[in-house]
């Protein structure tokens, strides 16, 4: 049952990479949780990318949360992240467009004999601002991840793992205030570990 699962979630992952448009990029990625106590935790993402074919340095995003974890497999959150994004304009001059949000998400983690599993769902209020005004929109996220032991100890805490992972973005408010399409964004991602 589990390697057909891990199977139709690779087919998938190769066929969204495949229809859609895809770019090079690099991404510097650090995440931390602090726990506070039992119930609450707060999370923390800083992000750094590249701009498609490694151009140069094109975006920050920081992220963060409070965490309520409702039992060990259920958690919900509240946060804000801000994004800012530096693009060329036709001068070929570095312009930041900074973008405000606040989200909230719901987690479900749960395993399936040894592989890990994680879906979370996210709704973000966008605020983006465009030169003096500032565009309001809303998106909502879809995303479930696998880590698949391939080399582990019993109880999965060393070892090597494949990891899989999908997100879906979709603009459900406001569409014409971001990109005009309802389906945003696809991200797959494959990995070893």
């Amino acid at each position: 049952m589990i390697r057909k699962l891990s199977v139709i979630v690779t087919l998938c992952l190769i066929a969204f990479n495949t229809a859609a448009q895809t770019e090079n990029t690099g991404w510097l990625f650090i995440s931390h949780t602090q726990k506070l106590n039992k119930n609450f935790d707060v999370l923390a993402d800083l992000q750094l990318r590249s701009s498609d074919q490694f151009n140069d340095f094109s975006a920050l995003l920081f992220r963060t949360a409070l965490n309520y974890n409702i039992n060990k497999k259920h958690a919900v959150a509240f946060g804000y992240t801000f994004l800012g994004k530096w693009e060329r304009d036709e001068m070929q001059m570095k312009i930041l467009t900074p973008e405000n949000r606040i989200y909230q998400q719901y987690l479900f983690s749960f395993n399936t004999r040894r592989t890990e599993w994680n879906l979370r769902f996210r709704l973000e209020q966008r605020f983006v601002n465009q030169e003096a005004r500032t565009d309001f929109s809303q998106r909502a996220r879809a995303f479930i991840a696998a880590q698949i032991p391939i080399a582990a100890n019993a109880d999965f805490t060393k070892g090597f793992y494949a990891g899989v992972q999908n997100e879906l973005f979709l603009t459900i408010q406001n569409k014409d205030n971001v990109n005009g399409h309802i389906f945003d964004q696809n991200r797959s991602l494959a990995s070893l570990g």
